[in-house]
C-alpha cells in the first residue's frame, strides 16, 4: 500500500549506531528513531539560524546578563526540585 506522504529512502548507519538504536527502542522502532532524530536536528538548525539572524541585527548577548539568567534559572530549579540544563538561558 502506497502512502502519499511517506517516501522510503535508504539510509546508512554504522553498525554501532544501529545497535545503540535497537538497544533503546527495539527492532520495531528503528525506523521511527532516525526520523525523530532528523526532525529534532532540523528544529535545532532552524533555531541556530534564528539566533544568528538576531545576533546579526542586535549583536551578541551580554555575557554578564546570560550568566545572571543562568544563575536565576539554577536557583529556581533548586527551589522547585527541577533540573536546569541551561537551555534557553539567554531567553
Amino acid at each position: 500500500m502506497r502512502v502519499p506522504w511517506l517516501t522510503i529512502t535508504p539510509t546508512s548507519l554504522t553498525a554501532g549506531t544501529l545497535q545503540a538504536i535497537r538497544e533503546r527502542v527495539g527492532k520495531r522502532g528503528t525506523s521511527a528513531y532516525p526520523e525523530k532524530a532528523a526532525r529534532r536536528q532540523i528544529e535545532r538548525d532552524n533555531l541556530d539560524e534564528l539566533i544568528a539572524d538576531f545576533d546579526e541585527k542586535h549583536g551578541p548577548p551580554d555575557p554578564e546578563a546570560v550568566a545572571a539568567k543562568r544563575a536565576k534559572r539554577a536557583k529556581r530549579a533548586k527551589l522547585t526540585g527541577g533540573t536546569s540544563s541551561g537551555a534557553g538561558a539567554a531567553a
